[in-house]
């Protein structure tokens, strides 16, 4: 085993034979010389060997290691100079530079080198240049490693393998003891066993063990001493501890027995302290028992020593002493309580005075305050009405702006075409003119050759008067031809000119028929349309003028279509005759001398043909006084009649003539078509807008309906009024009654009192002053009954104001406000009668007693009282199935909850179970419970639909959940009660895990309470929020490509946004009216709105149709409807608002413009509730209704969609619309005091007892 400090001398001896290389003239064998010089036979580490001369040996760790020293110095030198060094180590070529670098700083995982400084002073080198030696290069590399591994904290963690084959839950105890002893685990534990593993400083073993030492060893000063003299004491073996200079060392399980011997030590004192405190206590009850008896027998001894001692004279002595102290001590007590009295009732008269000013003051100043705020409420709803009509004829009058601004810009579009056309066609005119020119030059040519073909002629005339004849005869069959043709020519014109005049006659008749029919018409839709008569006439003027244009310019295009056409075939006529005049170029000239009388002939005939034209043609102008026909037939057509003489000019002129005139009578009949079409439109419309009319009149009968019904309910409740009143005449009759007879008793008794007038004094005043207690709140009482049968009269004149007729539409809101106010005061009602009721039994009470008293002879004293009410209501074992089938199983909430307080079948429940509470009857109240439990849960199951039941039960169960908390006797439910309230608490049972269950119930009814809500308003939803125009003329167009969605349901029938609303309404007012908390109505009215948005928004997705600008100012209407609901029924911290949020950007979305980038910038900031993937399908689904809006094109939504990748949201595009927000069920402790509660008749439990 080599030894550290040997092995620490060596290193340091050869390091300095080492620095050897660096002499100049060093060899090997001086080098080796000198290690044996300094080393063999100094250090045991070091050898020579026998054999060699060349070689050394040094001792390591594991053996021993020869060493040969050839070219150990020049190793070590390493004699490349710096510079050379440094030049390859600047080279380029990376490779050689990387094998010359100098400390090159490896690449360190964590991105971070560690830096280490020694703790020396570095000594500062001198100017003298060394070269380093391998040697010194490695020391230097070594103590840099040292340093390093120094200046870290080494921690160990040992694996210890469980089995070989690393399978779970295999454990091999002898592989593991293995482990553990290769490890060096258990010789550690050994070495610890066997050394001192506890320690204690002096002061801690004093403190702590201070209980196991002496008196005299607590009297040393030298708390060192103390320890060791203690441990001498205690632990008699001196190797299990050692004495160090702060701490005392001890070995295993040593700590244990001293701690053994401190708990032993102090269960000894507890036992002595035990037995004196009970020693003390047995002699103070001994001692106390001691002087009882003392006292029994001195009072004793005494009392048979007076009995001994006295006389029957001393004894009435003494009794006549008591007499006369008893009477003297009455007549002083009686004075006092004489005197307190008059100053109490005093006090009492003036502050109830007061307390009935400020009653009436207070209920005047409501009074007034209710006046104010139905002007103030008025005038809000009618400003609130202006602005949004305002606004509605802002937004109509806008769009219809902008569509006659576009339809203008789509006629002077068209007029422009249409002009281009027009001058192409006189284009296209001019040229044929051009062509005709050259042919009428080319005819020129032809007369010239026809001159010379003359002169050739008379050549040839003698050759051709045998022709002539045969010309002549040809001539007269020409002559019959043009016979036939006049007269077929003047019967065409007749039968042209009866049919014209036929036409005109139709066509007048037909527009005289129409222009009654569209009086007619107008004059039956005229008291309904007279607002909209005038923009329509306005309309259909500036539409019939543009059509008027549009029309004269496509007839014009059309003629000149026509004389295109004819010009052409003139021109082909031309050319054909051009042809033709070749053939009859040798017949030309035995014609010629029959020209002239031909040409004569025909301009004859051509003036009368002229003359007939010029007729019909002033007939025709005359008959229809038409500029454009005028000037077609005249300008035009005549022209070519003056040009050319040929008759079949004529015929072709009458012909465009007919057709002009057709196409005008074609034109006008198109013209009155559509005049017609549009009227049909028109009364179309009209008939959809009496329909609209019509239905919202039957939903104002409706809603007057459920107002008369509710009117009718108020009236019946009503109709109790003059039960109590006959009540209070009955109680009245009875005060009378009871008045006459203690009138008639107090006057027999006047004997009496007079005969015992010494005795009785004192009685009659006292008699006196309950009487005048029992006028003053008869007076009070006699007042409040007139107050309160001036309410009633106030009742039943709000009730026949609400059995009137009811007006349409203006009037509802205020009839149910007046049905609201009229249930309030009814209940209001309701309770005082109540209070009178109970005020009135206080009375009967207070006469019975005063009747009883006048009936005694000696003195009696009052009890004014009535009997206090604990709170409990008796009921027997066997009554219980028969208290849950009345109050929950056959209680039916229509009808019964406006005559009792919010939750009193809950009330009556927990008075019950206060009474098994009372008897400490375990069984008894399980069983009701339990009973009520499965009752509450009977009723659900079988009324699952029933909206006001499940809305009735689900507030009573957490009205009993709320009363099981408040009397459970916590304090954390207790602080919220008033002491009187303290005193019922529950006192023998523990009722937390029946809340549990009752809690558990009351989410199972509210889960099924909000799934009857959503199935009753989610059909109405889509056809209120997104089919219904509340904003009437902003999307009645259709886009185009799309047909009507068909329906099953009548359009009268049709969901509209009110119907909505009075859902809406109708379930708030029952939640209301069933006692529901107010925070429990709000998550209610949370979830319908959550609904809602989602469904609205769900159906936006699926129908491409609703994707437009117009349907998202509709949808930002319908939600303003709703905010102003929640605003009316001051709902607007249920954070139901938030829930419409992604609705309120969908609508925003289609209204905003979606053009440039800032528009996309704009839509990624503003709609942050909605996913990226609704965003980019509501873009993608928007439909442009007409042409004044745009679509939105793919480059738009590339930009959005870019910058909504950026967004970490889920990829879902429909919302989940069966989504349930946690319920949270607050505790509201009730103010009803259980005392005052009563049960109503209708309930049927008169077998329950009030106690």
């Amino acid at each position: 085993m080599l030894l550290f400090p040997e092995r620490l001398d060596f290193g340091k001896k050869y390091k300095n034979t080492a620095n050897f290389a660096e002499l100049p003239h060093g060899t090997d064998e001086n080098w080796l010389q000198k290690l044996y010089n300094n080393f063999v036979n100094k250090n045991s580490l070091f050898e020579k060997p026998r054999m060699s001369t060349a070689s050394f040996l040094i001792q390591h760790f594991a053996d021993k290691v020869e060493y040969r020293c050839e070219g150990f110095l020049e190793k070590n030198r390493d004699t490349v100079y710096d510079t050379l060094v440094e030049i390859l180590g600047a080279s380029k070529f990376h490779l050689c530079a990387k094998f010359f670098q100098e400390n090159p700083v490896p690449p360190s995982p964590f991105g971070s080198a560690i830096t280490m400084k020694s703790a020396k002073q570095v000594i500062k080198p001198n100017n003298k240049q060394f070269r380093t030696t391998v040697g010194s290069k490695f020391r230097s590399s070594l103590s840099l490693l040292m340093e390093t591994l120094n200046a870290t904290t080494p921690h160990y963690v040992r694996c210890i393998k469980p089995n070989d084959e690393k399978l779970p839950f295999e454990f091999d105890s002898k592989r593991i003891a293995q482990q553990l002893r290769a490890c060096g685990v258990l010789e550690t534990i050994r070495i610890s066993a066997q050394s001192y593993p506890s320690r204690w400083t002096y002061i801690e073993f004093y403190s702590r063990y201070g209980i196991l030492m002496t008196k005299q060893e607590l009297s040393f000063s030298d708390k060192k001493e103390v320890c060791k003299v203690v441990l001498h004491r205690l632990i008699q073996d001196s190797n299990q501890y050692q004495f160090g200079k702060t701490k005392i060392f001890f070995r295993a399980g040593q700590v244990a027995y001293l701690e053994k011997l401190r708990l032993d030590k102090l269960r000894q004192g507890c036992v002595v302290i035990q037995k004196h405190i009970r020693g003390w206590l047995q002699r103070k009850k001994f001692l106390r028992e001691r002087r009882a008896a003392l006292l029994i027998q001195r009072y004793f001894r005494g009392q048979h020593t007076v009995r001994r001692a006295l006389t029957a004279a001393a004894l009435k002595e003494a009794w006549a002493a008591i007499v006369l102290q008893k009477h003297c001590r009455g007549y002083l007590v009686r004075s006092l309580y004489q005197l307190i009295r008059v100053a109490t009732i005093t006090i009492q008269a003036y502050t109830r005075g007061l307390l009935a000013r400020r009653r009436y003051r207070k209920v005047l100043e409501e009074h007034k305050a209710v006046i104010l705020q139905k002007y103030a409420r008025a005038w809000l709803a009618r400003r609130r009405f202006q602005n949004i009509r305002r606004f509605v004829l802002n937004i109509q009058l806008t769009y219809r702006v902008q569509r006659l601004q576009k339809k203008l810009e789509d006629q002077n579009k068209e007029n422009h075409g249409l002009v281009e056309k027009l001058t192409s066609l006189a284009a296209v005119r001019a040229g044929d003119v051009e062509k005709i020119q050259k042919l009428e030059s080319e005819l020129d040519r032809a007369a010239a050759h026809r001159h010379n073909y003359e002169e050739k002629g008379k050549r040839y005339k003698a050759a051709m008067e045998e022709k002539l004849a045969k010309l002549q005869k040809h001539n007269s069959e020409l002559e019959v031809q043009k016979e036939q043709v006049q007269r077929k020519l003047q019967e065409q014109t007749e039968e042209l000119r009866g049919k014209m005049d036929d036409l005109t006659k139709q066509l007048f008749d037909d527009v005289r028929k129409e222009q009654q029919q569209r009086i007619v018409l107008e004059k039956s839709f005229e008291l309904k349309t007279q607002d909209y008569e005038k923009q329509i006439c306005s309309l259909e003027g500036e539409m019939r003028a543009l059509r008027d244009e549009k029309e004269q310019l496509q007839h014009r295009l059309e003629e000149e279509r026509a004389t295109s056409e004819a010009l052409k075939g003139e021109v082909a006529q031309l050319s054909r005759q051009a042809k033709t005049t070749s053939e009859f170029e040798k017949e030309i000239e035995l014609l010629q001398t029959q020209k002239v009388d031909m040409e004569k002939h025909v301009q004859s005939q051509k003036r009368e043909m002229r003359e007939k034209m010029s007729e019909i043609t002033k007939q025709l102008l005359e008959s229809y006084d038409i500029a454009d026909v005028r000037s077609r037939l005249s300008v035009e057509d005549l022209e070519h009649l003056n040009e050319d003489g040929e008759l079949w000019f004529a015929y072709e002129g009458l012909k465009k003539a007919t057709r002009v005139l057709e196409s005008h009578f074609q034109s006008q009949k198109d013209c009155y078509e559509k005049e017609i079409e549009a009227l049909n439109f028109k009364v179309l419309h009209l008939s959809q807008e009496i329909n609209h009319l019509q239905k919202l009149f039957r939903e104002e009968n409706d809603i007057n309906e459920s107002i008369r019904h509710e009117v009718t309910r108020l009236t019946s409740e009503n109709m109790m009024i003059p039960d109590f009143k006959q009540q209070i005449s009955e109680l009245e009759k009875q005060k009378q009654d009871l008045e006459i007879r203690l009138h008639e008793q107090t006057e027999n008794m006047k004997g009496k009192l007079e005969e015992l007038s010494n005795q009785l004094n004192h009685n009659r005043e006292e008699e006196e002053m309950q009487r005048k207690t029992t006028e003053a709140p008869r007076e009070i009482h006699t007042k409040e009954r007139e107050k309160l049968s001036g309410n009633v009269e106030e009742t039943q004149a709000a009730s026949g104001h609400l059995q009137r007729p009811s007006e349409p539409a203006s009037e509802v809101t205020r009839f149910q406000q007046e049905a609201s106010r009229l249930t309030v005061e009814n209940r209001d009602l309701e309770e005082e009668l109540d209070m009178k009721d109970r005020v009135i039994k206080k009375l009967q009470d207070q006469v019975k007693t005063l009747t009883k008293t006048i009936g005694k002879s000696d003195d009696v004293r009052l009890s004014v009282g009535t009997k206090e009410h604990l709170g409990m209501l008796e009921y027997k074992r066997e009554d219980e199935a028969k208290l849950i089938q009345n109050l929950i199983l056959d209680l039916k909430p229509r009808g019964v909850v406006v005559n009792m307080i919010p939750g009193l079948p809950a009330h009556i429940l927990f008075m019950c179970v206060r009474y098994a509470d009372s008897l400490n009857d375990a069984n008894m109240l399980k069983s009701l419970m339990n009973s009520a439990i499965n009752g509450i849960k009977q009723v659900v199951k079988e009324h699952f639909e029933d909206f006001e039941m499940l809305s009735f039960w689900f507030s009573n169960t957490c009205h009993f959940l709320n009363c099981l908390k408040q009397y459970s006797g916590e304090e954390e439910f207790m602080k919220h009660n008033s002491p009187h309230q303290n005193k019922n608490c529950l006192n023998n049972f523990d009722l937390s895990e029946y809340r549990q269950i009752l809690s558990d119930v009351a989410i199972r009814i509210y889960h099924q309470f909000i799934i009857v809500m959503e199935n009753n308003i989610q059909p109405i939803i889509v056809p209120g929020m997104l089919e219904y125009e509340s904003l009437q003329g902003i999307s009645g167009l259709k886009p185009t490509g799309f047909r009507k969605r068909s329906s099953s349901r009548d359009d009268t029938d049709a969901y509209t946004m009110s119907s909505v609303l009075q859902q809406l309404s109708y379930f708030y007012s029952t939640m209301c009216q069933n006692g529901l908390d107010p925070e429990l109505v709000r998550q209610a009215v949370k979830q319908l709105f959550f609904l809602i948005g989602a469904v609205t928004l769900n159906s936006l997705f699926l129908r491409k149709d609703m994707c437009s600008c117009r349907k998202g100012m509709q949808i930002r209407c319908n939600i303003s409807y709703l905010e102003e609901w929640l605003k009316d029924k001051n709902l607007q911290n249920s954070l139901a608002k938030e829930t419409l949020e992604p609705l309120s950007q969908a609508a925003w979305l289609l209204q905003v413009k979606k053009i440039t980038e800032s528009d996309a910038k704009e839509i990624y900031e503003r709609c942050t509730s909605l996913s990226a993937v609704q965003i980019i399908k509501i873009l993608n689904s928007y439909t442009p209704i007409d042409d004044f809006e745009k679509r939105v094109t793919p480059s738009f939504v590339r930009k959005v969609q870019a910058l909504l990748n950026s967004r970490e949201d889920s990829g879902q595009l429909m919302l989940d619309t069966s989504y349930l927000y946690q319920v949270v069920f607050p505790f509201t402790p009730s103010p009803h005091a259980l005392e005052m509660i009563e049960i109503p008749s209708s309930f049927k439990l008169g077998f329950l007892n009030r106690l």
